[in-house]
């Protein structure tokens, strides 16, 4: 990620031993994307809470304004792109304490 990007981790397994699941609170710059990434280990949900950003998830991209959720399914090559003109906040959830984070050429 980039300073455009920045992930504050409220759990994991790092926080808390054998949490069995993570909660990250995820703020994007206007105008920036994340890194494409893929976790093989876990799902991940991702409510926005404030902005306007462009999910991918696999090959489709989601509009999600503030108040949606998507689900992103192991495996599955996604990243997030900041589209509207404020910072956008999103809360993502997985269903792993110990994530699996895999980059990929998309």
């Amino acid at each position: 990620m980039n300073d455009e990007v920045t992930m504050e981790w409220l759990m994991d397994d790092t926080i808390q031993s054998d949490s069995g699941v993570s909660l990250a609170k995820m703020t994007l710059a206007v105008g920036a994307t994340s890194e494409c990434h893929s976790h093989s280990n876990c799902t991940e949900t991702i409510h926005l809470t404030s902005g306007t950003v462009e999910q991918l998830c696999g090959d489709k991209w989601i509009r999600l304004e503030a108040g949606d959720t998507c689900l992103i399914p192991q495996n599955y090559v996604h990243k997030s792109r900041n589209i509207g003109d404020k910072s956008a906040i999103m809360m993502l959830a997985y269903s792993s304490g110990s994530r699996v984070y895999e980059v990929c050429d998309y």
